[in-house]
C-alpha cells in the first residue's frame, strides 16, 4: 500500500464536516455524474443509507470501481471548490 497523505484527508475531512450547501454533493450533481436513473439511486443511498459516511458510500462501489472512481471524482471536485472558497478568506 502507498502511504495516505495526511493534509490531503484532512481536507476531505474538513470539507465533508464544513461545507456548504453548494459544495456538497447535490442531486444534480449524482444525475450529471451517473445519470438521472442510477444517480437518484446513488443520491438515495447516500444520504438515505449511508448517511453521507464517505466510507460507507466508497466502499458501496467496491464492485463498480468505474463507478467508484467517478465519485471519487466528484467528491474531489466538489472539495476542490470548498477548497477555492475558504482559499479566499485565509490571512496571507
Amino acid at each position: 500500500m502507498e502511504t495516505l497523505d495526511y493534509n490531503r484527508l484532512l481536507l476531505v475531512s474538513l470539507w465533508q464536516y464544513n461545507h456548504h450547501g453548494d459544495e456538497g454533493l447535490t442531486p444534480a450533481l449524482f444525475e450529471e455524474t451517473f445519470g438521472k436513473v442510477y444517480g437518484s439511486h446513488c443520491y438515495e443511498k447516500w444520504t438515505g443509507y449511508f448517511n453521507q459516511n464517505l466510507w460507507d458510500m466508497i466502499a458501496y462501489f467496491r464492485s463498480e470501481k468505474e463507478n467508484g472512481q467517478k465519485f471519487c471524482d466528484m467528491v474531489a471536485r466538489q472539495v476542490k471548490l470548498y477548497q477555492q472558497k475558504r482559499s479566499q478568506y485565509e490571512v496571507r
